[in-house]
């Protein structure tokens, strides 16, 4: 898809003898990575309970997590809320009172809430559970990152990244379309009766 957005041929595997399949190679795992950095891609969200470190934050909290090495990015951070562990709901639409206030440094979650439940993007390995809108992403990535090696030419990178652009706001968009619709509270007025 990469070379076909570029219009410099095709080939049939990274593995392939050439300057194509080498340039692809050559970016192939970081764009991936990255591609799954930049969305809340639905497939490859998980649901964690990271480790408690032994030792306590030098400063500012009282807790420290470490993030599970298959995790890219850390989407949401959930508390415990008199002992019940929040699981039924969908990633995004906790009720605010479930969040954990915490920070993100290096390899771990800082926090002054134990334990901690988690939602994350993790690294996908098995490329079969792409989603169709993610692997059009993930080929105009790596035709924007490749276009000067594989062709020379700018205008070919812009349009790769305007592709790329364009398949992310599409993720973005579709990523709150794809569970049970979030209902909007007001628990001020609720709370107080």
């Amino acid at each position: 898809m990469a070379l076909t957005i570029l219009g410099a041929g095709y080939i049939n595997s990274l593995d392939d003898e050439g300057d194509k399949a080498r340039a692809l190679k050559s970016v192939y795992y970081f764009a991936k990575d990255a591609v799954l950095e930049d969305a809340n891609w639905s497939f490859a969200i998980r649901r964690f309970i990271p480790a408690e470190n032994t030792a306590e934050p030098i400063f500012g909290w009282t807790y420290s997590f470490t993030i599970p090495s298959d995790i890219i990015r850390v989407v949401r951070v959930l508390r415990d809320t008199a002992g019940a562990t929040p699981l039924p709901y969908s990633w995004y639409e906790f009720p605010e009172e479930y969040s954990a206030a915490h920070v993100i440094e290096g390899n771990e979650i800082l926090c002054n809430d134990a334990p901690i439940y988690c939602y994350g993007v993790r690294k996908m390995e098995d490329e079969g559970g792409f989603s169709p809108l993610f692997a059009e992403a993930f080929a105009a990535k790596l035709a924007a990152l490749t276009a000067q090696a594989l062709t020379g030419s700018n205008t070919k990178q812009q349009i790769a990244l305007s592709l790329y652009a364009g398949a992310i706001k599409s993720a973005k968009s579709r990523d709150g379309q794809q569970n049970t619709t979030r209902r909007m509270r007001n628990r001020v007025l609720s709370d107080s009766r």
